[in-house]
């Protein structure tokens, strides 16, 4: 236990304490203010810093989930490439030199995607998406945001937790919070208090990240949003960051002291010819293949790279990051309001572990084959690297079959998603992501989803009556929409969660079990560790965009 040495005459109680407001953490504040509930925010960077490469692969489903919350078009009109420049990644000899193959259509951009999704990728820094987070959050009542703060001191019981909290000008705060989320990264103190630890391997090879600005920089080639270099002496990745000179590279296999020693020759090489350049930052890493041992204990979460680290290749990082905030911030909202039981919380590490074991083990596959361990062969590259790019098995076939609060279908399988596939199949199995549909007044059926549970229903003759009463009973909020007559599964009725994943499918509101799918069972479980999640049942398959070879 914590000895606080807290100043009683600054105490503060909340109903959630999120500790950490990079990504993860202003996406469960925003879910849990939209739904009413105050949080407070604790962050010790008052400002967010551009000056560092981040992540910058936005993906479909993240930027479904900002649609949701009303941001995905502040974000792109906030982002300085716009997602109609350039969908591609190139494979180049030099970046002044001849491509190799190009992949169109890479990690969701494409428009092709809004055949299967509300929305598409986006291509924007991480700095760029906390900035609108943070300004959307000002907005909300239910937020408070504590900037320049940091925990000191941190005691997590089984209903309640405490914290001392050093704020900005100095002064020591004690917070006591019903829920706290851990989303403050990997060094985090929530982790240390509720006593789990990482499990896994760091790869023993140094990697180097630069922001540059050049007025000298440019390429022949068609825009792209990353440009594969695999002719150079030391090959690397290199992009536009904006298209005002900024541009960011990464060096696979340089250590800190030879990129700051070497980096005008490295630089060059890349690239093909001499060219000036300003060094903005840089940044020496080492990937890290970790995962928690545990995602919570007592009243508080982990949440993102507090939980979980993987390698930046295929551009999974802070989006599973976020799928874990929308995950865990839903239900505490619903235990809150009094319509869940605290046993539905439960079902975060069960839901969320298997798709940040297939996150973390495909961001490894990709690091094997990195540009220095590729020729300039396409036929080898497209091989190699197809599933880098084109992974919406796992962005958005995921499935939470196999959790205790989703409908357990006979005979389901028994395994996530197929992360390997570029291929995502709808399906209305229960567990997976409602299948999108666009209907015909141009918004999208998401569009008319609830933000407590909806029932969506085959025709406007359903008998929902016996549902209805029961979610009242229980105080649930439900919405009924109607399914529109072209939808493929327009037949049935399917109840959908407050982040769109399907929890039950019948031909009979009358059975669903809503006590269960609320916690409220005493049959759920109290489990830590997760069960596999059941593939989705195919209906129907929508493919990605295929790599093309440069003639």
């Amino acid at each position: 236990m914590t000895t606080f040495t807290g100043d009683s005459n600054h105490d503060t109680d909340v109903p959630v304490l999120i500790v950490g407001g990079g990504p993860a953490g202003l996406v469960a504040a925003a879910e849990l203010g939209h739904r009413g509930i105050r949080c407070l925010v604790v962050e010790p960077r008052t400002q967010v810093s551009h000056a560092r490469p981040r992540a910058k692969t936005t993906s479909i489903r993240t930027m479904e989930h900002l649609r949701r919350l009303g941001v995905a078009e502040e974000l792109r009109a906030a982002a300085p490439l716009s997602v109609d420049w350039s969908q591609r990644v190139t494979f180049c000899d030099t970046l002044t030199g001849s491509a190799v193959v190009d992949f169109d259509g890479a990690f969701g951009l494409g428009a092709s995607s809004l055949e299967l999704a509300a929305e598409r990728g986006q291509q924007v820094g991480q700095p760029v998406l906390e900035d609108v987070l943070r300004g959307h959050l000002v907005g909300l009542d239910t937020v408070d945001l504590w900037w320049g703060a940091r925990v000191a001191d941190l005691d997590i019981g089984p209903d309640q937790a405490r914290a001392v909290v050093v704020t900005a000008d100095g002064r020591r705060r004690t917070v006591t919070a019903r829920f706290v989320l851990g989303c403050d990264g990997p060094s985090s103190a929530v982790r240390e208090a509720i006593g789990a630890s990482y499990v896994g391997r760091s790869d023993a090879t140094s990697n180097f990240n630069v922001l540059l600005r050049s007025a000298d920089l440019d390429t022949a080639l068609p825009p792209a949003v990353q440009y594969w270099v695999v002719g150079a002496p030391d090959s690397g990745v290199i992009g536009r960051l904006d298209h005002a000179g900024t541009w960011w590279a990464i060096l696979p296999g340089v250590d800190a002291e030879r990129g700051a020693a070497q980096l005008t020759d490295l630089l060059h090489g890349l690239v093909g010819r001499p060219f000036g350049f300003e060094v903005i930052a840089t940044d020496s890493w080492t990937a890290r293949m970790l995962i928690a041992d545990s995602f919570g204990a007592g009243c508080a979460f982990l949440v993102g790279d507090s939980a979980h680290l993987n390698p930046p290749w295929g551009g999974h990082g802070y989006n599973t990051a976020i799928g874990d905030a929308v995950n865990i911030a839903w239900k505490i909202a619903a235990v809150l309001q009094g319509w869940a039981g605290p046993e539905i919380l439960h079902s975060y590490e069960v839901e969320r572990r298997p798709v940040v074991e297939q996150t973390v083990a495909l961001a490894e596959t990709n690091m094997a084959k990195l540009p220095g361990r590729l020729d300039a062969d396409a036929e080898q590259i497209i091989a190699a690297k197809s599933a880098e790019f084109f992974s919406l098995g796992l962005v958005l076939g995921y499935s939470y079959a196999g959790s205790p609060i989703v409908q357990s279908v006979p005979g389901g399988a028994t395994t996530g998603g197929d992360p390997d596939s570029a291929e995502y199949r709808p399906s209305t199995t229960p567990g997976a992501r409602l299948p999108h549909h666009w209907l015909a007044d141009g918004s999208s059926l998401y569009d008319h989803l609830g933000p407590g549970l909806t029932l969506l229903v085959p025709d406007d003759r359903s008998s929902v009556d016996e549902f209805r009463s029961r979610c009242r009973d229980r105080g649930a909020p439900l919405r009924v929409t109607r399914l529109p007559a072209d939808y493929p599964w327009a037949g049935e009725f399917l109840l959908v969660r407050p982040d769109q994943h399907i929890a039950w499918r019948t031909d009979d509101p009358a059975s669903i079990d809503l006590d269960h799918l609320l916690g409220i069972s005493p049959s759920i479980p109290l489990v830590t560790r997760s069960q596999p999640c059941a593939s989705p049942t195919s209906q129907t398959v929508l493919s990605s965009s295929r790599p093309t070879i440069a003639r």
